[in-house]
């Protein structure tokens, strides 16, 4: 830093105003300094001006680049200084400035300058490279650091694991910056952590941080991530009635009227799925769709091609599937193409069907794909081959889960095609599908008469006695 401990006062007390988070407090005192000191001591507050209000991001613009530019004029020789040339470059990152001019502009800004490398990292997060900011970041001394960008640091280091997916570290990060923020900006790293807990599966733990979330410090958007979050987590834990009423509070907070977020939409679509009103998932679905970033595209696709099905829209559902099925980074094609086999067999189109269940075995589809290929060589009425499929669809999947409930259904009813002397495989087969099968599904009669006329031919037995 330019700035000596102790020789430069106003920059003392305005860090102390910023590590407890009194933002208006250090940018009076800088301001004052600006005005009042001498020409030299003019351009470092201009400096440190500047820097404070790249803090709010794309919000300090306006007032950032004059500060940024007061301070050359006071002081020329400041446009070598590392923290203007972070500077320079992150106000340009925020005006959209392309990543190589940004990645080259930062080349000679280094760690040996905390406060420098901080604000780099923070350009390079904003062009989209998040790795680069990371590893800036994690080259900083945080004992250099001045408190108030101690917490920061480990909140954008969370920021950065975000975007590239590594949710672990992404949560002990936010953890830290939770522990280090004043209390003033505290809730919103709550908030991210619980965001990274819910991506991890962590339910029950994101809502005991969302519990602990004070709402009156809260910004009215951050409100509505809060009860989004909220949603998110109840819907993991099984509890849609409760997901959804958190999600439409979600929706209503954020400007209902203006139309929701993708994130609110796909979230609501799914509750609905899960409470099985898919005519209202299915318009949901569409509005996520409308609003769906590119990298989310494909698995809402996905999602939404679930709901036409069970409105039985299946040339809609095959449409969306097709193209799911066409993008090669979408990391579950085995599973789409499993999803469109089942759509072109239930409407007859047994050779595409056949087509894409076996290119989903491929790709590791082993149950969903199995019953697909079961269903066809039992319309053909090869009902050895439809015997094995349904067998292996059994093996591939896990008790109790619809795969192995529907290979068992069809076991049974395949077996009971089959005549009296496969009646104790009838009966096997009946009764564990009649474990996991409502009394209001359509199998659940069929599969109670399997049990009763299989009994009748084992002489009232579970077993053919010798």
């Amino acid at each position: 830093m330019i700035f000596r401990r102790g020789r430069w006062a106003p920059l003392e007390s305005a860090q102390q105003a910023l590590a407890q988070g009194q933002y208006e407090l250090a940018l009076s005192m800088l301001e004052t300094a600006a005005r009042r000191a001498a020409r030299q001591g003019q351009g470092q507050a201009w400096l440190q001006l500047a820097a404070l209000y790249a803090l709010y991001g794309e919000d300090g613009i306006e007032n950032g680049l004059p500060a940024l530019r007061s301070a050359v004029a006071a002081d020329a020789n400041l446009v070598n200084h590392p923290l203007y040339r972070a500077l320079f470059w992150e106000f340009s990152a925020y005006r959209g400035g392309s990543i190589g001019d940004v990645k080259r502009g930062l080349k000679d800004v280094t760690e040996s300058d905390p406060v420098a490398a901080y604000h780099a990292a923070s350009a390079l997060f904003a062009v989209d490279a998040p790795k680069s900011a990371s590893r800036r970041l994690l080259a900083v001394d945080e004992s250099k650091l001045p408190a108030y960008l101690r917490w920061r640091r480990w909140s954008l280091l969370g920021q950065c694991r975000e975007a590239m997916g590594e949710w672990e570290g992404a949560a002990e990060s936010f953890a830290k910056a939770v522990e280090l923020a004043p209390v003033a900006e505290r809730e919103p790293e709550r908030l991210s952590l619980a965001g990274a807990l819910v991506e991890l599966g962590r339910t029950e733990e994101a809502i005991a941080c969302l519990a602990e979330v004070d709402e009156s410090l809260l910004r009215p958007e951050e409100v509505t991530v809060h009860r989004y979050l909220l949603g998110r987590a109840h819907l993991e834990l099984g509890n849609p009635n409760r997901a959804l009423e958190l999600l439409t509070e979600a929706h209503a907070l954020g400007g209902g009227e203006g139309g929701p977020s993708y994130s609110v939409a796909f979230a609501t679509a799914q509750a609905l799925t899960a409470l099985g009103r898919y005519q209202e998932a299915k318009e949901w679905f569409s509005r996520a769709l409308e609003l769906a970033p590119a990298e989310h595209r494909a698995y809402t696709q996905h999602e939404a091609a679930y709901a036409l099905i069970e409105c039985d829209e299946l040339h809609e559902a095959e449409g969306l599937l097709s193209e799911v099925v066409s993008d090669p980074s979408y990391p579950h094609r085995g599973d789409a193409l499993a999803d469109l086999a089942d759509v072109r067999l239930r409407f007859g189109d047994l050779e595409g069907a056949q087509h894409a269940a076996e290119q989903a075995l491929e790709l590791g589809a082993g149950a969903a794909a199995c019953l697909t290929l079961g269903n066809i060589a039992y319309e053909y009425y090869s009902l050895e081959e439809a015997v094995s499929w349904f067998e292996q669809a059994v093996g591939s999947s896990q008790p109790g889960d619809p795969y192995w409930v529907g290979a068992h259904q069809m076991l049974a009813d395949v077996y009971a095609q089959m005549g009296q002397p496969y009646a104790s495989r009838v009966l096997m087969h009946a009764k564990a599908a009649l474990d996991h099968t409502e009394p209001s599904s359509e199998w659940y009669l069929p599969l109670t008469q399997y049990v009763e006329e299989a009994r009748s031919a084992l002489g009232g037995h579970d077993r053919l006695l010798n």
